[in-house]
């Protein structure tokens, strides 16, 4: 009918949106859902703020999307609002969204592992993009990675979660591996393992971490098919990947960021989830393959 149509093209402004919502009271329940599926989320919340009905027709269909829309990300258990447990597609916007896991300037820090507040099937495609500088920074860089999901996190005395220790450094009863993006050092510690596994990308080296001042760098890695492959943005300003580093990950991963006697200024940030690897050169792209350094153990 006109009045549905009406419906489905409001735009989200108060006058419309008043006009839409008087026009909505005389349809059958299942006709208000199916309205509500083709709405935005940007409209979904004055669709759900309007009565008591349209808010759980409304928090059903943002939560259907998401979970659709983020099929294999799992939000942390412990994300709230306040004191309340927040609906499925307010968590994984509280998940993904952009975060600062650590920065700062410090003659010590803790040795650490701080997972972001998801967990991923190893499955993918999925690209986790991060913005990473050291400086002052005499004990090598801070780096990024992945630990088994499985592996349980401990709550700091702030709140926090975390693993005390860096997990890719140390041999423990699950997976962990990492990146140093500056020199493309990898570092892996397998379960029952109680040597860890070190090897280096084919990547020239970028900044100088003990210099005063490195500009934050672009990088991050691939997940796809259980298979992981770091990334970075090089001298050039473009982006270029490294040679496959794992083939058999766990099927859940937490992204991670890992300290290790480290000293100096820090900044890591997470940037993004997306469900594609970033614009490469073909070309170019396969000088950076391969291992500098195979893989091999130490302790």
């Amino acid at each position: 009918s006109s009045r549905a149509v009406r419906v489905c093209s409001a735009q989200c402004n108060a006058a419309e949106w008043s006009g839409a919502m008087a026009a909505l009271t005389g349809f059958p329940y299942g006709v208000v859902e199916a309205i509500a599926e083709h709405l935005g989320l940007h409209c979904l919340l004055p669709f759900g703020a309007t009565s008591l009905e349209m808010h759980k027709i409304a928090a059903k269909t943002a939560g259907d999307a998401a979970k659709y829309a983020f099929e294999g990300v799992l939000p942390a258990a412990y994300l709230r609002c306040g004191a309340r447990e927040p609906p499925d597609w307010l968590k994984f916007l509280m998940a993904l969204q952009p975060r600062c896991l650590v920065r700062g300037n410090r003659k010590v820090w803790p040795d650490q592992t701080r997972p972001l507040p998801f967990v991923l099937d190893t499955t993918g495609p999925w690209f986790v993009e991060f913005k990473l500088a050291a400086a002052g920074a005499p004990n090598g860089t801070p780096t990024i990675g992945l630990v088994d999901a499985g592996c349980p996190v401990t709550t700091s005395r702030e709140g926090g979660r975390h693993w005390p220790g860096d997990l890719s450094r140390r041999g423990t009863e699950r997976f962990a591996i990492s990146l140093a993006p500056y020199d493309g050092t990898v570092l892996a510690a397998r379960p029952g393992s109680p040597t860890r596994c070190r090897a280096r990308l084919r990547w020239e080296k970028i900044g100088d971490e003990q210099g005063k001042w490195n500009d934050p760098m672009s990088c991050g890695f691939l997940i796809e098919n259980r298979k992981l492959k770091f990334f970075r943005v090089g001298g050039g300003g473009a982006w270029h990947s490294g040679e496959t580093v794992c083939e058999d990950l766990p099927k859940q991963v937490s992204p991670c960021m890992f300290m290790s006697s480290y000293v100096g200024f820090a900044l890591v940030q997470y940037v993004c989830l997306w469900k594609s690897l970033p614009e490469t050169c073909p070309h170019c792209d396969a000088n950076f393959q391969g291992f500098a350094e195979p893989w091999d153990s130490w302790n």
